[in-house]
């Protein structure tokens, strides 16, 4: 965080951060940027983007830089490919968690870029961190931490301990209750993908949906119907349910413990209400994936000769920003 602080002293609109780790390591220097507060002074803002080491790079992947990094774009052709990166915004979200009871204590602040969620897929993060906490050095790999967490899905398809969701918690979007279906899982997403590379709100893509953006301001929530839903929604076989989109979202957990994870962070949570509303915008950086090297080495010419770059951020829509 003491780097950043230099940012306002260098050129406006030329610091430029590659984030290499996971999904949690993005949130943590987001929040330090945000602690900068430098709100409305784009020029003096760093651009982030993601080398994706981590396990699901949901961010990384929705942004164009793909599921994984294992060597295979040589180091040079990576900062070529950031100098060349669009500047997008991004929205961040306020994630407030007030335990029933608690009239005396301050709730429970979370940021979130990715996505919050309740069931199924937070009671795999959470056995999966569980176990991580005992043998960290048995999850050095992706592809092992890929497989513990198949193996903790397939156990909740049996024992189903996410069940009568519908009866244990109320949702309201934008103030207005909705009615649940038989569900065992809510998730609130701000970005394309989910669960390490499913395009959760799009589904198997046979259903006209309202399009979604980074930067619109609107959550996108959903259901599911347990841990096998999930994963058929994940080879395209299923669709999630669409229970709509809000710019705020309410959740009311009635009875009973339930697990919760925000952006793969899980916990354990007990009767609570939830509130996720809109904390603010990021400067990042989009990769187009369409853009050949022929292409990246012309725009690496007409760069040396022409030192002016537009770094003005852009909107993005639906499909470009989540291709």
């Amino acid at each position: 965080s003491k780097a950043l602080q230099l940012c306002p002293l260098l050129p406006p609109g030329s610091v430029r951060v590659l984030v290499c780790g996971g999904d949690g390591t993005v949130g943590w220097v987001l929040d330090a940027i945000d602690e900068m507060k430098l709100k409305g002074q784009d020029p003096f803002i760093p651009r982030v983007t993601v080398l994706p080491l981590g396990t699901g790079n949901d961010l990384s992947n929705t942004l164009g830089w793909g599921a994984g990094y294992a060597g295979e774009i040589p180091v040079e052709q990576v900062l070529r490919n950031i100098l060349d990166a669009e500047v997008v915004k991004m929205d961040r979200w306020k994630v407030q968690v007030a335990s029933k009871g608690s009239y005396f204590r301050k709730p429970k602040v979370l940021s979130m870029n990715n996505y919050f969620s309740v069931g199924p897929d937070a009671l795999m993060a959470l056995n999966f961190h569980a176990h991580r906490e005992k043998t960290p050095s048995f999850f050095s790999s992706r592809i092992i931490n890929k497989v513990v967490y198949f193996l903790y899905g397939t156990k909740d398809c049996l024992v189903q301990e996410c069940k009568d969701l519908d009866k244990r918690i109320e949702l309201e979007l934008d103030g207005e209750r909705v009615a649940l279906p038989s569900l065992e899982g809510i998730i609130v997403c701000n970005i394309g993908y989910w669960g390490g590379g499913c395009r959760l709100w799009d589904g198997m893509g046979d259903e006209p949906c309202p399009p979604t953006r980074l930067d619109d301001g609107l959550l996108e929530v959903m259901g599911v119907f347990g841990s096998f839903h999930c994963a058929q929604i994940q080879v395209k076989l299923a669709n999630p349910v669409r229970l709509g989109q809000a710019h705020t979202v309410r959740l009311v957990l009635k009875s009973s413990k339930m697990p919760m994870q925000v952006d793969g962070e899980p916990w354990a949570q007990g009767p609570c209400t939830i509130t996720i509303t809109h904390k603010t915008q990021v400067l990042m950086l989009y990769h187009s994936a369409e853009q050949t090297d022929d292409d990246e080495d012309e725009s690496s010419a007409s760069e040396t000769e022409s030192p002016t770059h537009d770094d003005s951020p852009r909107p993005l829509g639906s499909m470009s920003a989540r291709a």
